[in-house]
């Protein structure tokens, strides 16, 4: 629903300033179609890029995106690497599945603007956030 994603972003824009960062936070549905997009004014580009597709990447593959970074970077993955397959994956730490309680991937979260370790943190953030309405 709109006031799941709208409120998962507005936790991670919350979560940001709190510790100090602009932020972008993208909400997508599970095939990856943007639902929500909330940045901090200041944020660039590239940050609010990254979000939309650490969101994508996330709700496409059903993992956090520092699971499917590493994924991406074993040699198995070197004969096909990710953005050969899908130009919008990123294999970067910042975007982490919006779940059910039955283990249903119903969306995902991205955060851009900040390190990889940070955006990381602030989505999951908001992702917990907003878990007792999705169970």
């Amino acid at each position: 629903a709109h006031e799941i994603a709208h409120g998962a972003a507005l936790a991670a824009l919350e979560a940001g300033r709190a510790d100090g960062h602009k932020v972008c936070a993208v909400v997508v549905n599970r095939s990856g179609v943007t639902k929500v997009l909330l940045s901090d004014d200041g944020v660039g580009l590239l940050g609010v890029e990254t979000a939309r597709r650490k969101a994508y990447t996330s709700a496409v593959s059903g993992v956090p995106t520092a699971k499917f970074a590493a994924f991406a970077a074993s040699p198995q993955m070197q004969v096909a690497t990710p953005h050969l397959v899908d130009a919008n994956l990123l294999p970067v730490a910042g975007g982490v599945p919006i779940v059910t309680a039955d283990g249903e991937v119903i969306g995902a979260i991205g955060v851009g603007g900040a390190d990889d370790v940070t955006d990381d943190r602030i989505a999951q953030q908001a992702r917990d956030s907003v878990a007792k309405i999705v169970a």
